[in-house]
């Protein structure tokens, strides 16, 4: 039987005879794709030309692939000129004339004419572009375009891609595709994988405004957009990115052809899709990807009515990555924002970073989870750290956690895109557990030792007492501090162990309590009086009403001309000076910033607190330490009251409830404990490290001693081990780079970093406009004046029940809670200290307020309202 010389796209199955690309479009529209209407002329015409131009295509085509350059150019135009002028078989024409009035009678209709050869998008090699494609064509013009479609098999170009990636192939035959033209409004190519990761969660997508052929050509820069999806639901999540091309020109369809048009200026921006046409392309490209059984792109093309596919041809040379890559997660300066200043130190930097894989991530790889290689846990971008989320989303989900509580507990946004998670098995589990909870039992019995050692470091090294060591001396002592820590780190059994308490306690506390119990666990756990850092507001609240009661010392805080500097002259002799001696002896190690070592600490500059002091001495405002106390314990017992109605008699809710609360009680202690303490040993280091900075100006290594804290940790010891680095070089271009992030501002959140990175704007839901709102940390119902903190020069502007506005609860901001009267924080998470403090101290608090300090202006009444999570301004 006679292969036929035209056929249907509907019926082009046979690829030997219609070719990859005609196959490809009749697949496409066998499982139900929208595919324009088509025509295939068939290798058999094809075929049969070449033997009535006398060509033996197999023998020809060997001969090509082993012939010299010019002996090839010579064989190739003479078999171009033989096809070219080929006379066609009997009654092609008209037959092919009448297949074309049935496709669309209209005599003006326009004409797309692709290749389709028989190694056309196959498996291993797609041949993408190698071969001709006609648009915008009169049907006069079609005969003219099937010749040309079958000369470019024998280009030059088809010759060394095939010798390329399939050596010595055997020789491929041409079938032709004809189209009536789509008047696209905007075309592009989609990916059903990424290009570039293979990251299968990933639909990458190309656009452009009108043809896509410039597109497809390489001639402009597209649209970029990145969908992420859901791959068990086949469903888009998100617009993961959005990379808008500056667009001048574009090529539409009318009756005369395919022609450029000049885009409006005001329109060389926009976009080419909208979001709807975005998600219903990335789910088309999924499921076509499914049909197919493998990754494809997409060619496709939008009309003024819908969505078409002009082409679907398989993804080659992308192995898909089996792991997550850093660039594919989520990072947030949230719980880091909290403790670290706005922009840490070299050194900060690198401790922070090698304290997270030692103390945090490696307990993880203990329990059994699996962290990718290449994976990290911290990324700085501008100097400013951030967290890997996504990272701790697949630790939590594998342990059998719920990552849900991961935004409450650390702060910042929630995840927009969750990695699928392979969870540990049974046993694994099981063993895990095992070590989880001999990880409580030692922190709980190690603990108060390990702290009292601590404490005797910054004791043991005091500034005094460093003065004589030498530089090989200071190395060795801070080597020495280093492997104690190795082997007492505390952070990571006490981190978890808060963290499983809330989550067992968000488990069934709201099924037993209703929509508030969070603020009924938050008022619970209120008036402890055991937690550390919130005792030194109780502290400062006896400094500020001995200040107002001691006469000497009220008269120097009122005096006009006050100023802090030599401050135990004027003080001389008063009990007020004795007790501050004694808080800063206590707390003085403490600072806001402090888990970067060059933050100084409050003994360092205690002007801050007593300016705060002062502030309430003036107003006449002091609360009594035994008001605060009262006041948290009555909060506490109304709550735990509250709790124990509503279990009723059911008495089981309660003992559980009880079992719990205590852990977590005990565990909040130590977390305050354990941070309060590290900063002794922080403190001891810091005076090892400005001494050796000290050392250093001595030698004229360093202009300032403080130029230790812009090295690494590894370039410290490179120093110390002799490095002859123009080291003051380095520090200079270090201090500059710190000055220069200055003038920078990052996000909160990162959700596409590459996109950061090349200075593009992240898509993001997020924005300054809609209600305030946030998370409730802690209960209360407060109502004062907004007072914009974002540093210690902002603390003398605080009054007594000012609504601190901040980017951050730092805990080294303890000092102004006795005088505000609640907290607004743009980030924040039930697990930060800052929260802890707040909580223990019965500030009403809200966390997680996008823009809070560009929000609400400075003197603003506003209203906490912590059971709703809500902020309503008050007008006058």
């Amino acid at each position: 039987m006679t292969d036929p010389l035209l056929l249907p796209l509907e019926r082009s199955a046979d690829s030997r005879l219609v070719g990859g690309k005609a196959a490809g479009l009749r697949a496409l529209h066998a499982a139900g794709f929208a595919v324009p209407r088509g025509l295939c002329v068939t290798t058999a015409l094809y075929q049969q030309c070449l033997k009535a131009a006398g060509i033996d295509g197999p023998a020809e085509w060997q001969a090509l692939l082993r012939a010299p350059d010019e002996q090839r150019a010579m064989a190739r135009g003479r078999i171009h000129h033989h096809l070219m002028t080929v006379t066609w078989p009997p009654g092609f024409r008209q037959d092919l004339e009448s297949r074309l009035v049935e496709l669309n009678p209209d005599a003006e209709t326009r004409w797309a004419v692709r290749s389709s050869a028989t190694n056309e998008d196959a498996d291993h090699a797609s041949a993408a572009g190698l071969y001709s494609t006609f648009l915008g064509l009169p049907t006069a013009g079609l005969l003219h375009a099937i010749r040309d479609c079958w000369a470019s098999l024998w280009e030059d170009r088809v010759l060394q891609y095939l010798l390329r990636v399939e050596g010595e192939s055997p020789c491929p035959a041409m079938a032709v595709v004809i189209q009536p033209m789509v008047h696209a409004v905007a075309a592009g190519v989609a990916y059903s994988i990424h290009p570039v990761t293979g990251r299968t969660s990933q639909v990458f997508i190309n656009a452009v405004p009108g043809l896509a052929s410039a597109l497809v050509g390489g001639e402009v820069e597209p649209d970029q957009y990145m969908v992420e999806m859901d791959e068990e639901l086949c469903r888009p999540m998100r617009i993961r990115r959005r990379q808008l091309a500056r667009k001048q020109r574009k090529l539409v369809t009318t009756s005369h052809g395919v022609h450029g048009e000049t885009i409006p200026e005001s329109a060389q921006q926009q976009g080419s899709l909208s979001d709807g046409q975005l998600y219903e392309l990335a789910q088309l490209s999924k499921q076509v990807e499914q049909a197919f059984g493998h990754p494809i792109d997409l060619e496709w093309a939008y009309d003024a009515e819908r969505l078409w596919v002009l082409q679907a041809r398989p993804i080659t040379g992308v192995r898909p990555l089996p792991t997550l890559t850093n660039d594919e997660c989520e990072w947030t300066r949230a719980n880091l924002k909290e403790t670290m200043p706005e922009l840490p130190s070299p050194l900060g930097l690198s401790f922070l970073e090698q304290f997270m894989d030692a103390y945090i991530i490696g307990p993880y790889r203990r329990l059994g989870c699996t962290v990718p290689d290449g994976l990290s846990s911290v990324r700085v971008l501008h100097g400013r750290p951030y967290l890997n989320v996504t990272l701790f989303y697949t630790l939590v989900s594998q342990l059998h956690g719920n990552p849900a509580f991961l935004t409450e507990q650390m702060g910042g946004e929630p995840l927009t895109f969750t990695p699928r998670v392979r969870s540990l098995g049974a046993v694994a589990l099981l063993r895990a557990g095992l070590a989880i909870m001999r990880e409580w039992r030692r922190v709980v019995r190690e603990g108060p030792p390990t702290f009292e050692a601590m404490k005797a470091m910054a004791e043991t090294y005091r500034s005094e007492s460093v003065q004589h060591f030498s530089v090989s001396e200071l190395s060795e002592k801070l080597d020495a501090l280093g492997r104690w820590l190795d082997a007492h780190e505390l952070t990571y059994g006490i981190a978890g162990g808060v963290a499983q308490s809330l989550q067992a306690m968000g488990t069934f506390l709201p099924g037993w309590l209703g929509s508030d119990w969070r603020e009924l666990l938050n008022a619970s756990l209120q008036g402890q009086g055991t937690v550390i850092s919130a005792q030194q507001i109780v502290r400062l609240a006896e400094l500020a009403e001995l200040a107002f009661r001691e006469e000497p010392v009220r008269r120097w805080f009122l005096d006009d001309g006050w100023t802090a500097a030599k401050f135990p002259e004027p003080l001389a002799g008063t009990t007020f000076l004795r007790r501050f001696e004694q808080y800063l002896a206590d707390y003085g190690h403490r600072a806001v910033g402090e888990s970067d070592i060059m933050s100084p600490r409050m003994s360092e500059q205690p002007e801050a607190v007593l300016g705060v002091i002062r502030t309430q001495v003036r107003t006449g405002e002091v609360r009594r330490p035994r008001d605060i106390l009262s006041r948290q314990v009555a909060q506490q017992h109304e709550a735990l009251a509250e709790i124990r109605r509503r279990f009723g008699w059911r008495w089981h809710r309660g003992g559980i409830f009880r079992w719990w609360h205590r852990r977590l009680t005990r565990f909040c202690v130590l977390r305050e404990a354990n941070r309060h303490h590290l900063m002794y040993y922080s403190l001891a280091v810091r005076r090892l490290l400005f001494r050796l900075g000290e050392q250093m100006v001595e030698r004229r290594v360093f202009a300032m001693p403080d130029d230790i804290f812009y090295l690494t940790m590894d370039e410290q010891r490179a120093l110390t081990n002799g490095d002859r680095q123009h080291w003051q070089g380095l520090v200079r271009q270090r201090r500059d780079e710190r000055a220069r992030n200055e003038q920078r501002h990052v996000p909160d959140t990162i959700r596409d970093w590459e996109a950061i990175v090349q200075e593009e704007p992240p898509s993001t839901s997020s924005g300054r406009e809609g209600s305030l709102r946030g998370i409730p940390i802690s209960a209360g119902e407060i109502t004062g004046h907004v007072r914009v903190v974002r540093s210690t020069a902002d603390w003398g502007r605080v009054s007594p029940g000012d609504i601190l506005v901040v980017p951050v609860i730092d805990p080294g901001m303890a000092p102004l809670f006795g005088m505000a009267g609640g907290l607004i924080a743009e980030m924040g998470g039930t697990l930060s200290h800052g929260a802890i403090i707040a909580r223990e101290y019965g500030l009403p608090v809200l966390v997680n307020v996008p823009y809070a300090t560009t929000q609400l202006r400075e003197n603003e009444q506003v209203t906490i309202v912590s059971s709703t999570g809500t902020i309503r301004r008050v007008v006058p």
